[in-house]
């Protein structure tokens, strides 16, 4: 799960950092935090994930996002 998150967010930096107008961004935006977004779907599988370990993975899911939506 760690390296899923660290893949998203390194993938989503590096499109952010490539988008050249506002619209691209909102397109990263979708694909990354929309409804069926990849950083969505990692949050559906949460349910996988042991109950012990699952305050960690969702502090680490909430950072990639925060800093996604930054």
């Amino acid at each position: 799960m760690k390296e899923k998150l660290e893949k998203i967010r390194e993938e989503a930096l590096g499109r952010i950092q490539a988008a050249r107008s506002l619209e691209e961004l909102n397109e990263v935006r979708v694909s990354f935090l929309g409804k069926k977004g990849a950083l969505t779907e990692l949050l559906k599988g949460m349910k996988s994930v042991a109950p012990k370990d699952r305050p960690k993975v969702g502090q680490m899911v909430n950072e990639v996002r925060a800093l996604l939506e930054d």
